[in-house]
């Protein structure tokens, strides 16, 4: 199995091993629980070496969590529930599984899944512990080192552990270059940011998207956005089209126009709003090649 990520174990002055994470996954628990896959492999320093140590193993072992960076928010501690008693030196190099956890609160989910836009969640972990030796007890030496869960793995995970399920679509690439269309993507990321921590304010931005739309039609002399629509494809789908715009941009703007109280919001809501919005965003420019959308390296591929 292809390893996420991994780091060099020092004993004394030599290196004397490495540790890495194969997969995450969910473990069971009543609370959102990452559970790392991971192995490890220790090799006894050449016994040429008279002063170094032949036979050790890792006595404890603890370790930490950050984000994005080796500086980066701390996400949380790591528990061993398993395995650091089969982590002793060998003769030859031989790898050997144990596994680490990190309990996350949905506070902290919430927060990751705001910030990582879609990309794959990059972690840093930093470890230390102590080895065992004959002649006693040394402490392990081991620099923060780098692991990034590939997307699909850290949906399963999210899904499997209760916090929500989402779907792997082509919307999830934030589009970095829109084109004609760049105010509606860029009304559309501030609002995919908020879709956790401020689902009415998400739902009111997504206003913006559809109004932001509905602009670029008509200063490319189109009536709207469902008869632009209607034009590219036929009547009858415009029209149906059209109601879905018109429903969407309604209900973004309750909060806006307050009717008289306003509304509350929950996150479902505003995830299905802004979803509306990104096919709007993807079908208007897939349908008016002029309005390209997407990177730029898409461009020049094409």
């Amino acid at each position: 199995m292809s390893r996420l990520g991994q780091g060099d174990l020092v004993l004394d002055r030599y290196i004397v091993g490495k540790v890495w994470v194969q997969s995450v996954s969910a473990d069971h628990a009543f609370h959102p629980r990452l559970e790392l896959s991971a192995g490890c492999q220790l090799t006894e320093v050449a016994a040429r070496q008279t002063d170094a140590p032949v036979s050790f193993r890792i006595a404890s072992l603890r370790g930490q969590l950050r984000w994005e960076s080796e500086g980066g928010p701390l996400i949380g501690d790591l528990s061993f529930p398993k395995g650091i008693e089969h982590l002793r030196s060998t003769a030859y190099p031989s790898e050997q599984g144990f596994t680490m956890c990190c309990d996350l609160s949905p506070q902290v989910l919430a927060r990751l899944e705001a910030e990582r836009g879609g990309a794959p969640p990059v972690f840093w972990m930093d470890l230390a512990g102590a080895w065992a030796l004959d002649e006693g007890i040394e402490p392990i030496r081991q620099s923060p080192w780098r692991f990034v869960v590939p997307t699909d793995m850290w949906l399963s995970f999210l899904a499997a552990s209760g916090f929500l399920d989402l779907d792997v679509i082509e919307l999830r690439r934030t589009l970095k270059e829109g084109g004609d269309l760049q105010p509606a993507v860029d009304h559309l990321n501030a609002a995919r940011a908020l879709v956790s921590s401020d689902p009415g304010r998400a739902v009111g931005l997504c206003r913006l998207v559809i109004e932001a739309l509905e602009a670029v039609v008509k200063e490319n002399r189109g009536s709207s956005v469902a008869e632009h629509l209607a034009a590219c494809k036929d009547e009858r789908r415009g029209e149906y089209y059209g109601r879905i715009i018109s429903t969407a941009k309604q209900l973004a703007a309750l909060n806006h126009h307050h009717f008289g109280q306003d509304s509350t919001f929950i996150r479902p809501e505003a995830l299905a709003l802004v979803r509306v919005s990104e096919a709007l965003i993807l079908m208007l420019g897939d349908l008016s090649p002029r309005w390209a959308t997407g990177s730029k390296e898409e461009g020049e591929a094409s």
